[in-house]
């Protein structure tokens, strides 16, 4: 699940509870199982129906769970930008693809079943599942919202997600316009038949991301582009909408028709979200203010809250698997000179980058993807090389810098992408002798901004890429094949793109893990896209929060209250 949101939107989360304290448990997560990442036929198990009564509130309970997030552009599963961490607690998808033992389980989905030659899986809905409003979840819900993400009329941020799918990239691509085609059949109301194009080892892992959530069609054509305000909106997750109020807060509350597997762990009776400009630069002031209790830490904060001896102790380290990155125009001078863009990424001084001008509060990468995906090829990375920087762009054509056009850079206008940006421009002045214009954006303003890329030139701007899914293909495929081209860098290389796209079909582990190595070594040769620091997320969360590092993900950060074993708060 890629989503291209600024490079704060899950770190800038707060979370603020009201209740007494209690200690919190720290597991460490399992680490991926391999057979389920490579996505080999099999069965998942089946569990047993879940009973059709919904739960209530605990008489006189009222937990409320509150924090600070952008504001999303949307909750509609179609739709990139700020605010996809709420659509974790509003929607339930099929099965759950980031649990932390690594494996796939189902949730909406009793089971699923995968045909032996891996092109046909079959999902079987629970019993009694229902949406916020009373009425039965069905299979043709989930045929209609994905088939709505691959209909070239709605524009979809992420239809390349659902190319897996038979016919599904004909579908969206205009070559055919009869949905019947795409491989989405639901024969009643508990089935969902999906044929796929081809093997995909990776592809059940998307369907566990909140891009294959269902959707309403009933709601959406009563209320149009309002079907996502309160009093409109339905959802099947373990809360629902209450209210929103636009540039000021949003309040979920317990959807009291939720029957799905986690209904026994619906612990908190209402998330409010207060919408902010920045959380995570507003966060923390909050939290030593007793306002919030819990919140992410800015790098910049990170020495001063190891030493502070009560704040110290509240420290939560949480993995993921994200980096800070710039995308360089492949097309378009100077960038499209191999040598330039070598010449930028060797300018850059990550361990720097990390260590001072964010204050050990992320790491240094040492490879294009992350070092938790298989792909990850640190033999093959060029890194922090000043001389052979400025012989490279002498070699280009620009000695010292002299020629050299001024660099126009964009990014988001939060702390982190502000302090890298600001470090770079820095970097490349004192290494290279060239200029940089920067052009930070406000969260929505940067997302229009890419977007219109797709057919305007442009130098470099910054970005945050996350692995959505445990799988090489979130960093190769979805963001450098140029059938998609989502991050508009007009790369292209033969080879690169032939070796990503057998990959994403190779069945085997091995072989697809050494694919994507051959694959990223040729990213780190031309450099189309380079990263520049490494997620490591690190939290001060009050003692009288319980289970919060097991209902946030290892990968993304999400934040799942009713996750098993539940975000609970001590009474």
């Amino acid at each position: 699940m890629k989503k291209i949101l600024p490079a704060m939107l899950v770190l800038g989360l707060l979370l603020v509870v009201s209740c007494a304290q209690a200690p919190i448990t720290n597991p460490t997560a399992q680490p991926p199982n391999t057979a389920a990442l490579a996505g080999q036929p099999t069965s998942a198990p089946t569990s047993a129906a879940a009973p059709t009564t919904a739960p209530s509130a605990p008489s006189g309970a009222n937990k409320v769970f509150r924090r600070a997030a952008f504001e999303p552009d949307s909750l509609d599963p179609s739709k990139g930008g700020p605010g996809f961490q709420e659509f974790q607690n509003l929607y339930e998808p099929l099965v759950d693809a980031y649990a932390q033992d690594g494996q796939i389980h189902p949730l909406a989905a009793e089971s699923y079943k995968i045909s032996d030659d891996g092109l046909t899986v079959t999902f079987t809905l629970r019993d009694g599942l229902k949406w916020s409003d009373g009425k039965p979840v069905v299979a043709e819900d989930f045929r209609y919202a994905w088939l709505r993400q691959l209909d070239p009329k709605t524009a979809s941020y992420v239809p390349d997600e659902f190319y897996a799918i038979k016919n599904g990239a004909e579908f969206n691509q205009g070559k055919i316009t009869d949905p019947n085609q795409v491989g989405i059949q639901a024969p009643d109301d508990k089935t969902l038949v999906v044929t796929l194009a081809a093997p995909a080892p990776y592809w059940l892992r998307y369907v566990g991301t909140t891009d294959y959530v269902p959707v309403r069609k009933d709601i959406i054509e009563k209320y149009g582009d309002k079907w996502m305000e309160a009093g409109n909106f339905v959802g099947n997750g373990p809360y629902m909408l209450q209210e929103w109020k636009h540039d000021q807060s949003m309040v979920f509350v317990r959807n009291p028709n939720y029957n799905g597997p986690w209904k026994d762990s619906i612990k908190i009776d209402r998330l409010e979200f207060k919408l902010v400009q920045d959380p995570d630069s507003q966060g923390l002031p909050a939290y030593e203010a007793n306002e919030v209790d819990a919140a992410t830490i800015p790098a910049t904060e990170l020495d001063r809250i190891k030493a502070d001896a009560k704040m110290s102790k509240e420290i939560h380290t949480i993995p993921s698997a994200g980096t800070t990155i710039l995308i360089f125009d492949t097309k378009n001078k100077p960038t499209d000179d191999v040598r330039v863009r070598q010449a930028l990424s060797m300018a850059i001084d990550r361990e720097a980058l990390a260590n001072q001008v964010l204050k050990g509060g992320y790491l240094a990468p040492t490879s294009f993807s992350p070092r938790t995906l298989a792909s990850y090829n640190p033999s093959t990375f060029q890194g922090y090389n000043p001389e052979k920087a400025k012989q490279l762009l002498a070699d280009a054509g620009y000695p010292g810098g002299k020629g050299f056009p001024t660099l126009e850079l964009y990014s988001w206008n939060v702390q982190r992408a502000l302090l890298e940006t600001q470090a770079i421009k820095a970097m490349w002045k004192d290494t290279l002798g060239i200029d940089v214009n920067l052009n930070p954006l406000d969260p929505k303003a940067m997302r229009d901004w890419r977007i219109a890329r797709k057919d305007q030139p442009f130098n470099v701007y910054y970005a945050w890429e996350v692995a959505g899914i445990l799988d090489p293909i979130e960093y190769h495929n979805a963001q450098l094949d140029p059938e998609q081209n989502v991050r508009n860098s007009r790369y292209a290389d033969s080879q690169y793109v032939q070796l990503i796209r057998d990959a994403k079909k190779e069945t085997d582990p091995a072989k697809r893990a050494k694919m994507y190595q051959d694959a990223e070594a040729i990213i780190n040769r031309d450099v189309p896209i380079i990263p520049i620091t490494e997620d490591e997320n690190f939290w001060v969360v009050k003692p009288n929060v319980m289970n919060f590092d097991q209902v946030t993900t290892a990968l993304t950060n999400f934040i799942r209250a009713a996750q098993p074993p539940g975000l609970d708060i001590s009474q």
